[in-house]
């Protein structure tokens, strides 16, 4: 992914609500709902940093994003909450109380356009640490 692509052309009143949308669709289920919200051209990156099977993966387009995310909490189901993430919106996947994944997006007009997927324990620590 680019700095072209990570360049925020929403307001956050646009993220905040692609974001809690994209709560609500990933914990439906509902593929269809996933891949509306994403913009055609919608990448996810995941980083495992080598210690989970989802290292450094990338995903390209809504469909597979959107069947992406299903399979794994079909899989592995999660609490999800909205959080402020790196200062701004974002989702903290929770399983058996603790940080499992931390999602950051970035919209453009009012499609999600990126998604990073932060799964690496390591990265994850300073999420679970007792009175986060």
């Amino acid at each position: 992914m680019t700095g072209r692509r990570c360049a925020r052309t929403s307001t956050p009143r646009q993220n905040r609500v692609a974001v809690h949308d994209l709560r609500v669709a990933s914990e439906s289920g509902d593929a269809r709902a996933i891949a509306a919200l994403l913009d055609p051209s919608a990448e996810m990156v995941t980083d495992g940093g080598g210690r989970v099977a989802a290292d450094a993966r990338l995903v390209r387009g809504p469909a597979a994003i959107a069947a992406r995310i299903c399979d794994v909490l079909e899989q592995q189901p999660a609490q999800i909450s909205e959080r402020e993430v790196n200062g701004v919106p974002g989702l903290v996947l929770t399983r058996q109380g603790r940080v499992a994944a931390v999602v950051c997006v970035s919209v453009r007009r009012r499609r999600i356009t990126d998604l990073w997927v932060v799964l690496n324990p390591d990265k994850l620590r300073h999420w679970n640490r007792p009175g986060q």
